[in-house]
């Protein structure tokens, strides 16, 4: 991926991305390539719409209106690649991330026998609610297969738990005992907040690189204000405007 500086774009949208996931390594690499890629190309596309607004200037054909017109035709020709890309690697982390999920929070298998899973649920039924909690984190942290499966491979009512506690341990479970899955999908996770946390920041940017045209008024001490602005788009429903006026009748 390119590593290039350009101050006329935001850090924030520099490619790099990997440096801010903490889970990133060889492990995790394979399962983000796509949104490297995503942020990689929306870099390259700013850069391309900054530098054809730096060669619009050179035009002496265009005035200013044309100047704008043709700087925001070449960032809807270049954006609309990229939001493409974006989304599908926001739809990948998204599926890839409901399967993992699905796969690495299923219920779990008793380790114990019947009657010895019966013993430790209705032990931990008899328990205060903090004494409880402790007593199955202290198992799940030791790795402790015949408590932790009895109390979470059971509904959650018969160790005193609530439905929602229960999942919380059961994941807690998964991720102990399955910590390059875990991993995986708290990178995947991460960069799936990130791309959806940048989109915004990446149309500001592409609004901010094409830019508007300022229109100047001189009052009557030779200062200049700012009368208004005009965006592309602006521009071109008056040009439509205009034209229909010239509409032969038929």
């Amino acid at each position: 991926m390119a590593d290039d500086t350009d101050i006329r774009i935001s850090p924030t949208l520099h490619p790099g991305i990997a440096g801010e996931i903490a889970d990133y390594d060889d492990e995790t690499r394979p399962l983000l390539g796509q949104t490297e890629t995503a942020v990689d190309a929306a870099f390259k596309a700013l850069q391309s719409i900054h530098n054809a607004k730096e060669g619009a200037k050179l035009n002496v054909t265009l005035n200013d209106f044309e100047q704008l017109v043709a700087v925001d035709d070449h960032a809807t020709k270049v954006m609309n690649k990229v939001y493409g890309s974006w989304s599908r690697a926001v739809d990948t982390l998204n599926n890839n991330i409901a399967a993992m999920e699905k796969d690495l929070y299923a219920p779990v298998e008793q380790r114990a026998t019947a009657s010895m899973a019966s013993e430790i649920r209705r032990h931990f039924a008899s328990l205060e609610q903090g004494p409880r909690m402790n007593a199955l984190r202290k198992a799940i942290e030791a790795g402790d297969a015949t408590t932790a499966t009895a109390v979470l491979g059971a509904p959650a009512y018969l160790s005193g738990l609530d439905p929602d506690l229960h999942a919380e341990y059961l994941r807690d479970w998964h991720n102990a005992q399955r910590p390059v899955e875990a991993k995986k999908l708290r990178a995947m996770r991460a960069a799936a907040d990130m791309l959806n946390n940048r989109y915004q920041l990446l149309t500001k940017a592409v609004e901010k690189a094409v830019g508007v045209h300022e229109e100047y008024h001189e009052d009557r001490q030779g200062r200049r204000t700012l009368a208004r602005t005009w965006t592309a788009g602006e521009i071109r429903n008056r040009v439509k405007a205009s034209n229909e006026r010239f509409a032969v009748p038929v």
